[in-house]
């Protein structure tokens, strides 16, 4: 599987509803095809609590190290993506909430006053709680009791769910100050550029596209281009076109009415050959073995 967004990478998953914009769910990295989760963005806050295991964590131009324990808090509207360590499982809970259902309705004292002064805050863009400071455990225990909230679903759960995320809230207002400012935070013209980079490609992945071509579409000479995604996605432009193309061409090998060739070309490769050494790169098999453990009679 794979996160689902639109021309702008904003995803299109629900995170609940407008009656209750709240989604708590358990996750697991290898379930995405590539053991990575793709770059993307939602106007909803994220808590994500690993459970076991590790992984890369990269959002808002900053990568982090997330293990067990660890507690990722990533604001609305950051541009983030994961991937598993050499293909190492990670099991963690994500929840993802609207902010309004702690200020209730638009323009309230306590949006103005409490919300807006922290999703606005360079120093919230990311926030790794680690342990390091003894608040951290009553942080985390706080996420622990919300996500069996959500899970047991008792009475007045709903009302219980939207108390504990004003808990949570509080404590991060009142060690506000522990924050340190991230310098290597997007500003919003770096994280508007980097989204039209990732539109242009993910648009146009199926075709003849070159590395100018992405440059022009941002209006960039390619060096300039390559240095700045370089810089800001810890990953080279060339490489994130290529495994993008690698992990849009899973869905045809899953499909038997698409042949190895037909899946290369409908994902921008020009030659089966090439497509191949690069699909065996990235997931450390043939596209023709990972065929064959989903259809073991297959034969082309």
């Amino acid at each position: 599987m794979q996160i689902q967004t639109n021309r702008n990478q904003r995803e299109l998953k629900s995170h609940g509803d407008v009656s209750f914009p709240i989604l708590v769910s358990h996750e697991s990295i290898t379930s995405y095809e590539l053991n990575t989760f793709s770059w993307h963005w939602h106007p909803e806050i994220e808590l994500t609590l690993i459970e076991e295991g590790e992984m890369m964590y990269q959002i808002n131009g900053h990568e982090m190290h997330v293990q067990k324990g660890d507690l990722l808090f990533s604001n609305c509207n950051a541009l983030h993506s994961g991937h598993s360590i050499d293909g190492r499982a990670c099991y963690y809970w994500s929840i993802t909430f609207d902010s309004k259902l702690i200020y209730g309705f638009e323009n309230s004292l306590i949006q103005t006053k409490y919300v807006d002064a922290v999703v606005s805050a360079k120093e919230f863009s990311s926030i790794l709680f680690d342990g390091s400071e003894s608040w951290h455990h009553d942080l985390k225990e706080l996420v622990c009791e919300l996500i069996s909230l959500s899970s047991d679903k008792s009475d007045f759960y709903e009302i219980k769910i939207q108390m504990q995320l004003t808990k949570i809230w509080l404590m991060l207002l009142e060690h506000r100050t522990s924050f340190s400012l991230n310098e290597n935070a997007l500003n919003p013209k770096t994280s508007a550029r980097l989204k039209a980079i990732l539109s242009f490609i993910h648009e146009n992945f199926e075709k003849k596209i070159s590395l100018d071509d992405i440059a022009n579409s941002v209006h960039l000479c390619k060096s300039e281009c390559c240095r700045f995604f370089k810089k800001h996605m810890q990953e080279s432009l060339f490489d994130y076109l290529l495994r993008y193309r690698i992990e849009q061409s899973i869905p045809y090998l899953r499909n038997p009415e698409y042949s190895i060739t037909e899946a290369a070309l409908c994902c921008g490769f020009s030659d089966a050959g090439y497509y191949s050494r690069m699909f065996k790169r990235y997931t450390g098999m043939s596209p023709r073995d990972y065929r064959i453990g989903l259809f073991p009679d297959y034969d082309r």
